[in-house]
């Protein structure tokens, strides 16, 4: 029985996939990473007319998953969750999205005439990898000067948010309001938008013991057995990193839901996976006896019943560092 399980791991494979193409080049990359590691609309894209029925796509998947409350992985961008939101964005939000150009461009208010002059500006920028568009008509042959330095500077800032990639925003956004009309996001903030893609990433690593407090058992485990507690013991002494991994393994989500581990739908369970004696009591148990595995579209941990803690601890990190989970039962 998938009970939507099945759609909701095609959805997510779909989503980390799409927004960025494949590693091969065979797709064409919708969306580039930012320095600060985060989404935007690739801007190399910007005069292809006969992609932009891609970003519409895209919009209404990214709809659906937020719609069925399914977490996904991709961080946007502050000004792209902006745009999405319905508003405009300025100067200031330029650093959410390049924080070493946004403090170049502003230094250029407080710079001498001589300073500015130095530098050798014009009224175009450079957008993607090679394009060069004015700013002004006639910007290529204007320069930027102490008196005018102020205008260029908001300039760039409103080019680079709000005119570069806006027909992929529209498209994007048509697809999106299929699903999320505007009235239910303009509450928002860009960063309440982004927990509500892809859950709470204000908590290092996981909250263990609410994870504990929400996890489910079945298969002929239950919370007081000596390999439950094993692996609690384990899930609370690894790392942060380690711990979102293991989310990830589970959930198919690194970050947990905005309302709690209790907003997981199904709730995240463990189920004992029987195996022989033979196997477990061998000399090379180590070697042969199986990692444990997911369903990620049910939040469930198929664990097989080691018989001590390291063990336990060796397959499991052995397990979500591999970084794949899914299978159908």
């Amino acid at each position: 029985i998938d009970g939507g399980g099945v759609f909701k791991e095609f959805l997510d494979d779909l989503i980390s996939e799409a927004f960025l193409g494949k590693r091969d080049g065979s797709t064409p990359r919708l969306f580039s990473v930012t320095p600060l590691q985060t989404l935007a609309i690739n801007m190399d894209t910007t005069n292809k007319e006969d992609i932009l029925p891609h970003y519409g796509f895209l919009g209404r998947v990214l709809g659906k998953a937020i719609y069925e409350s399914i977490l996904v992985e991709p961080q946007f961008c502050l000004p792209f969750l902006n745009q999405l939101l319905g508003k405009l964005n300025s100067l200031e939000d330029l650093k959410n999205f390049d924080f070493e150009f946004y403090n170049n461009l502003t230094k250029l208010r407080t710079m001498s005439e001589k300073e500015i002059e130095g530098i050798g500006l014009s009224f175009e920028l450079n957008v993607g990898t090679s394009r060069t568009v004015p700013l002004i008509p006639g910007g290529s042959s204007t320069l930027v000067t102490k008196n005018n330095v102020i205008q260029y500077v908001y300039l760039v800032a409103n080019q680079h948010l709000n005119i570069e990639g806006s027909k992929q925003i529209r498209a994007f956004l048509r697809g999106f309001r299929d699903l999320i009309p505007a009235s239910w996001v303009r509450l928002f903030s860009a960063h309440e938008l982004q927990k509500m893609i892809s859950g709470d990433d204000s908590v290092m690593g996981i909250d263990v013991p609410k994870l504990k407090e929400t996890m489910k058992y079945s298969g002929g485990y239950h919370a007081s057995q000596p390999i439950i507690q094993w692996f609690w013991e384990v899930i609370e002494e690894i790392s942060p990193d380690q711990q979102r991994k293991f989310l990830r393994f589970v959930t198919s989500c690194s970050r947990q839901p905005l309302l709690g581990f209790q907003a997981l739908e199904p709730a995240p369970c463990i189920q004992q996976i029987r195996l022989p004696d033979a196997v477990l009591s061998s000399r090379d148990a180590m070697k042969r006896v199986p990692l444990p595995t997911s369903s990620t579209c049910m939040n469930l941990l198929k664990l097989p019943n080691y018989k001590n803690k390291t063990l336990l601890q060796k397959k499991l990190l052995d397990a979500i560092q591999s970084g794949s989970g899914f299978e159908l039962t």
